[in-house]
């Protein structure tokens, strides 16, 4: 079996090479599973090398503000099948209209991957996480208060019941920094 079942290098501490918690700029860019153009989109390990879209379609950037959103990763065992990780994406709609209503019960029907840049990494090929690779992310909760949260629906995306990830979390490096921006600021846009 080609699993790896044992720790096969050091994990080290750097005082020069401290956690950053947050997303970078407070955005995101959330891309519809049945847009992917698989035999095009590569991945080595725990790198996406290259993600592609199919022809004529986009992913679609989530904006926030005062660091609402957030992902998550959790280790999940499975005494009765294969053990990884499941992935979250936390944040919310910010306001009730008709197109926010629309915008909502599109995430109910869909399944998704988040791409995000971390504050982590930033300017670094380490900078930009995939979230829900494998088998993408869907719809778990939402709720919506006129009370709370200033009336804003909150949501979140996370790994079906079942399903799991092999890794906490992927980096999307298409080359270097610069070029992995460019996909990530064009929205993965495939022309």
């Amino acid at each position: 079996m080609a699993c790896n079942n044992k720790l096969t290098s050091d994990i080290l501490q750097s005082c020069d090479d401290l956690p950053k918690k947050g997303l970078a700029n407070n955005k995101a860019v959330i891309v519809n599973v049945s847009d992917v153009d698989w035999s095009s989109t590569t991945s080595s390990g725990a790198t996406v090398t290259s993600l592609t879209l199919k022809s004529g379609n986009t992913g679609y950037k989530l904006e926030d503000f005062k660091d609402l959103a957030s992902t998550n990763s959790s280790f999940a065992p499975n005494a009765e099948d294969v053990d990884g990780f499941t992935h979250s994406w936390l944040s919310r709609i910010l306001t009730t209209k008709a197109e926010d209503a629309e915008s909502a019960n599109q995430l109910k029907n869909g399944r998704f991957i988040m791409v995000v840049e971390t504050n982590y990494g930033r300017g670094t090929t380490n900078s930009y996480k995939v979230y829900g690779f494998e088998n993408g992310l869907k719809l778990a909760e939402m709720t919506n208060g006129s009370k709370d949260n200033s009336g804003a629906i909150l949501y979140t995306l996370t790994s079906e019941e079942g399903t799991v990830e092999q890794y906490p979390f992927m980096i999307l490096n298409e080359g270097d920094y610069a070029t992995t921006t460019a996909s990530y600021e064009a929205l993965f846009a495939e022309v």
